[in-house]
């Protein structure tokens, strides 16, 4: 049963990715690059003009011809993290680039690579804080996660990717801004939807692994839910 719903997910994050190929191709050089937490913002220059594009995190430098697959466009895009505003930027990724399995640094699947070990359905190699929660955003814990690390939260964002009764829980990605965290909640049947304004208060857990790839740099457990 485990096993079928990890290649479900698997299939969605593949999905996605065949979407996103299917976009128009753009290729040229990088001149500049930006780190925003949960993107890179790249200036490339192409043949005729230079452009702006948010990629997941990779491995990219200056000077590096890449070759961007679209996903699509937003104007008058501004970044809170970067407090800066682009008149016109491309969202999609390097082709061929080396995509995250799970969580911030993979704006467009959700589940991803199967690993050797397998998954922990009771989830009890986790921390649960019974702390009081600190108001924050997912930003700030991006930014330093060690500080967060074991402690509970309470960000608000808007709902990008919702997986209900995944092993008996919901996974949940919200995205405020550029930044985006998962966050996984014991009730497998969470009624909440791609779009939603939701408040989400869990604990901060790190370099997690759950099998399957079920990983994580960061995670937001025992999470408790709330439209806003």
């Amino acid at each position: 049963m485990i096993k079928k719903l990890s290649h479900a997910c698997i299939g969605t994050l593949f999905l996605a990715s065949s979407l996103l190929a299917a976009g128009k191709l753009h290729k040229g050089e990088v001149l500049e690059l930006q780190d925003s937490g949960a993107y890179i913002y790249i200036k490339v220059k192409k043949q005729d003009e230079e452009i702006w594009a948010a990629i997941p995190k990779t491995d990219v430098k200056v000077g590096d011809k890449v070759t961007l697959k679209e996903s699509t466009w937003m104007t008058n895009f501004k970044s809170k993290t970067l407090e800066k505003t682009f008149d016109k930027v491309l969202f999609g990724e390097i082709e061929g680039q080396k995509k995250a399995i799970h969580g911030v640094d993979n704006v467009h699947g959700i589940h991803g690579q199967a690993m050797k070990k397998k998954p922990n359905p009771k989830f009890d190699d986790i921390t649960i804080s019974k702390e009081k929660a600190i108001k924050t955003d997912i930003a700030t814990i991006q930014k330093d996660i060690k500080k967060f690390k074991n402690k509970n939260v309470t960000v608000q964002g808007e709902v990008v990717q919702v997986s209900n009764k995944v092993m008996g829980n919901t996974w949940i990605k919200i995205q405020n801004n550029d930044n985006a965290i998962i966050f996984r909640s014991t009730n497998e049947d969470e009624k909440v939807k791609k779009g939603d304004k939701i408040k989400v208060t869990g604990t901060i857990n790190t370099d997690v692994d759950y099998g399957y790839g079920f990983k994580y740099k960061v995670i937001g457990v025992n999470a408790k839910v709330e439209k806003i």
